[in-house]
């Protein structure tokens, strides 16, 4: 049975993680550990690499996107634990990527979904002793997700499958603070009741 991890779980090869994302992780948890230490303020993790975690490896993304202030302590201290500078064919010059995990870092700067979530609910996974994960809640994942399938249904139906996958597996929900989120995100297209009746006619 797939393990989905709660606030404040210790996330470990067991869960159904795969090890080179499992690996990448440690490693932005030292990183974002060691640039808190430094007194900045610590990213978070958004975007596919979040809608992964909260799915313990059902989706798969090779990608991971931080919403940071300022991307130059976070980026000196993953490089200092193995990642470069973008240099690949045929990919964009720029952010970073782990030569033996083959794991791209992207930070993207300014407010967390332009201001709209609300950072109290941001959690904290531990990766391992000393690597520990700042996250966007569950909440916000399925909410992105179904914001960027209403501004174009015809071209990602994948997302609303994967709105729907992580609400199927999430194991703590903040009722309230999702249905805000959906709403916010879709422009009052859909809210918690109309994703609960998606769930419950097998869309997955």
């Amino acid at each position: 049975m797939t393990k989905r991890p709660r606030t404040g779980d210790r996330v470990g090869p067991a869960a159904g993680y795969p090890e080179d994302f499992l690996a990448a992780l440690r490693l932005l948890g030292m990183a974002m550990e060691e640039v808190a230490a430094a007194g900045h303020q610590r990213p978070v993790l958004v975007g596919g690499a979040a809608l992964e975690l909260w799915t313990a490896g059902r989706y798969v993304s090779r990608d991971i996107d931080l919403v940071v202030v300022d991307p130059a302590p976070i980026e000196a201290a993953l490089i200092a634990h193995g990642f470069r500078r973008e240099d690949r064919r045929g990919h964009l010059l720029r952010g970073l990527y782990h030569p033996e995990l083959a794991i791209g870092v992207e930070c993207v700067s300014g407010a967390l979904f332009d201001g709209r979530a609300d950072r109290r609910f941001l959690r904290m996974i531990r990766i391992d002793e000393g690597s520990v994960v700042q996250v966007i809640p569950v909440e916000d994942v399925i909410a992105d997700r179904l914001g960027q399938y209403c501004s174009n249904r015809s071209a990602s139906a994948d997302l609303l499958q994967q709105a729907v996958l992580a609400y199927r597996l999430a194991t703590e929900v903040d009722a309230a603070y999702l249905d805000h989120r959906i709403r916010d995100e879709t422009a009052q297209e859909l809210d918690l009741p109309a994703l609960e009746r998606l769930v419950a006619d097998g869309h997955t």
